[in-house]
Parts: C-alpha cells; sequence; structure tokens
C-alpha cells in the first residue's frame, strides 16, 4: 500500500506554474515588440514614440503589474483556492484579448483562448471552464465589433471569428469530456486504492506465524500447572497482542509509534516466557515520538527477526535495542541487536530484496517504508556482531 497521503494534483502548486508561465508569456510578448520596433522600423504603421509607448512601455509596465498582483494572490494564504484558479487563468485570457485587440490577422493568436479551457481541466472544475469559453468568446465577438468599427470586417474575418467560436465550442465539449474522465480514473484508483489496503492488512495479519501462535499457547498451558499467576499474566499479552494485531484502522493503516511499541512489549514478553534470559529488550524512546504516525507492522516484524534470527542463534542470547530520536531534521528509529549477524552475501539479497522468497517479514518492511513518503530503510550486519536495521524519516513527514 502507499502510505502517501497525497492529493493526485496539487491545484496550489498548478497555480503558481500557470503565474510562471504568465511572467514567460508577457516577456515573450514585449520582446516580439521590441525586436519587431528595430528590425521593422522603416514600415511600422505607426509613429516610432507612438509604438514604442503604446507597444512597449505600457503593455511591459501593465503586464508586469498584472503579473505582480495575480502572483502575490496565489502565493498568498488568505485567498481561496477557487479564487486563485481564476486569476491565474484570467491571465491567459488577458494576454489573448490583447494579443487579439492588437492585431488584425488573428486566426492563430485567437487560437491561444483554447489552451486556458484545457488548463481549467487541470482544476477538474466544469463551471470553471464554462465561465473561460464564455470570456473567450465574448472577446472574438469584441474583436469583431473593432474590425466594424474599423471598416474592415469583411465575409473572410466572419468566417475566421466563426471558424474561432467553432473551435472554441469544440475545445469545450472535449474539455467536459476530459474533466469526467478524469473524475472517473479517480474515483476507480481511489476504489482500487482502499481494495488493495484491505488486502493488504489482510496478508499482514495472515503473515502471524502459527508456529508463534502454537508455541504461545503451548507456554501458556505449561506455566498453568507451574505459575499459574505468571499464565495468567501471558494470557494478558497474548491477547494484548492479538487485539493490536487485528485491531489497525483499514483506511489508514497508520498508528501511533505508542501502539507499536506497545505490541513489541506484548510480543517480548511471550518470547521471554519461553527463552528466559536468552531474550533481553531495550527501549530508548524520546517521549514527544510516541504520538508520531508511522506504517502498523513497520518496527515489530524487525524485532521479531533480531529474536528468531539474530538472539536465539547465538548462544547465550543477547540484546535488542530499540530506539526513535530526532536528529537534524530527521526522525531516527533504530532496531539493533547483538545476536548472530549475517554474512554479506544474505546481507546483500536483503538489501536488494525483491520478493518474500528471502523474508516475509523484512519484505513488507521495506516495501512498506519505501512506499512513505520522504523515508528510507537501511540495513548494516557483520556476522557474530549482530545486525542493525535503521528507518529514517523526515521530520515533516514526523
Amino acid at each position: 500500500m502507499n502510505t502517501k497521503q497525497k492529493a493526485p494534483i496539487d491545484l496550489n502548486k498548478w497555480c503558481h506554474y500557470i503565474v510562471n508561465v504568465g511572467h514567460i508569456t508577457a516577456t515573450l510578448i514585449v520582446l516580439a515588440h521590441v525586436i519587431w520596433y528595430f528590425a521593422a522600423r522603416s514600415v511600422l504603421a505607426w509613429p516610432r514614440d507612438v509604438y514604442l509607448r503604446n507597444y512597449i512601455i505600457l503593455p511591459a509596465i501593465g503586464f508586469f503589474v498584472l503579473n505582480l498582483s495575480v502572483g502575490m494572490c496565489v502565493h498568498s494564504a488568505r485567498f481561496s483556492l477557487p479564487t486563485k484558479e481564476y486569476l491565474s487563468l484570467s491571465l491567459f485570457v488577458i494576454f489573448s484579448l490583447y494579443l487579439s485587440l492588437t492585431h488584425d490577422i488573428a486566426k492563430v493568436l485567437l487560437c491561444s483562448y483554447i489552451l486556458p479551457i484545457f488548463v481549467s481541466t487541470i482544476f477538474s472544475n466544469v463551471k470553471l471552464t464554462r465561465r473561460i469559453f464564455f470570456m473567450s468568446v465574448a472577446a472574438v465577438l469584441l474583436l469583431g465589433v473593432k474590425m466594424y468599427f474599423a471598416e474592415t470586417l469583411d465575409s473572410n474575418m466572419l468566417m475566421e471569428i466563426f471558424v474561432s467560436c467553432f473551435m472554441f465550442l469544440c475545445s469545450y465539449l472535449l474539455a467536459i469530456l476530459l474533466i469526467q474522465y478524469g473524475r472517473n480514473n479517480l474515483e476507480a484508483i481511489i476504489s482500487s486504492h482502499e481494495e488493495s489496503t484491505k488486502n493488504e492488512l489482510a496478508f499482514l495479519q495472515a503473515q502471524i506465524n502459527p508456529h508463534f501462535l502454537y508455541n504461545a499457547i503451548n507456554t501458556v498451558v505449561s506455566f498453568c500447572y507451574t505459575d499459574s499467576e505468571r499464565a495468567a499474566n501471558l494470557l494478558v499479552n497474548f491477547s494484548k497482542y492479538l487485539r493490536l494485531v487485528f485491531d489497525v484502522d483499514h483506511k489508514s493503516m497508520m498508528v501511533p509509534l505508542e501502539r507499536e511499541i506497545e505490541l513489541i512489549k506484548a510480543y517480548v514478553e511471550i518470547e521471554k516466557a519461553r527463552f528466559g534470559k536468552q531474550i533481553n529488550v531495550e527501549y530508548n524512546i524520546e517521549p514527544a515520538l510516541l504520538s508520531m504516525e508511522i506504517p502498523s507492522f513497520c518496527i515489530q516484524p524487525l524485532v521479531e527477526n533480531a529474536i528468531k534470527h539474530g538472539l536465539c542463534k547465538k548462544a547465550g542470547g543477547g540484546t535488542v535495542l530499540i530506539s526513535a530520536k530526532k536528529n537534524e531534521g530527521s526522525v531516527i528509529i533504530n532496531v539493533s541487536d547483538t545476536g548472530a549477524g549475517m554474512s554479506a552475501e544474505r546481507l546483500d539479497k536483503l538489501r536488494n530484496i525483491e520478493s518474500t522468497s528471502e523474508g516475509v517479514g523484512f519484505f513488507n518492511v521495506s516495501r512498506r517504508i519505501k512506499s512513505w513518503k520522504d523515508a528510507r530503510l537501511s540495513i548494516q550486519s557483520a556476522e557474530g556482531k549482530g545486525t542493525t536495521v535503521t528507518i529514517t524519516i523526515s521530520d515533516t513527514v514526523a
């Protein structure tokens, strides 16, 4: 499961992108007029000072003020997201309107109105798309009014206006289809995500080692004959262990670190009853981190591996240290043991694990940590000295 709780599209970021495109567009428009001013001064329809003022200086000032104002609004937290959407997309309409009003041959320029219609599909907002469409058509008709009063409105220009409006209509209808298609796909993705979450939880719960359950029950039974109070305590821990394993939020699959530690302690008490002093577990958890949300079952399997493959395979056992602390903008969770360790070949396989064949517990933890935003997992080991697994999480996530 992907534990990243992230929206499919960051609309605020798109608003910022559009404002940046507005800066580039304004720069290109003014630059084009500057080049034309120096390259074709002999054929300019306007006197040079008028052209310089009306087509370079005033537009440059106007575009600068417009982009700056919209940019400040988009970056401000005081404005709602819909307001930022309208303001950012209005840049396209204003630039296109300027081009269509300042150029007689506007067929290609008018097509630029299609861009904001399609950009509005990013926001998956039919009302926004419809309003952009009407603004575009109004701008084309405004061009016709300009041509009419300039007495340059002929049959060719009428056909051009008609074709432009027809293109707007087609692009508007296509944008509606794209929005609907995007919504349907998003719903399908969300549905698939929820289903995979449920399936993964069932899979993780199914990974409870049946031998552990069998051994735990046998241990409780054996203590019933020799130490009834100890047997009762083991039953309490066994019950707590099962409750914490199965009582997990199917939607988020996230639990507080404190809950994961509680699960580990219940598991360790049961194992200690079997192996006695061979197992020693220590905790070094910063209290402020106990409420931090982490993916469920991402630490307990590491502790289980440390006991099963580390401590129990070493004569005299050893110690497992579980620590969690903040360090230079990160939260670092360590599960280290003083057990048997592993060979370099085995360590390399675990670092490049791609299937459960190399170890169900570690594979599940590795996959879940890799899918967690700004988190990574590393493992170090040496034969006869022990193993350390480190989970590093960005402080912004924690």
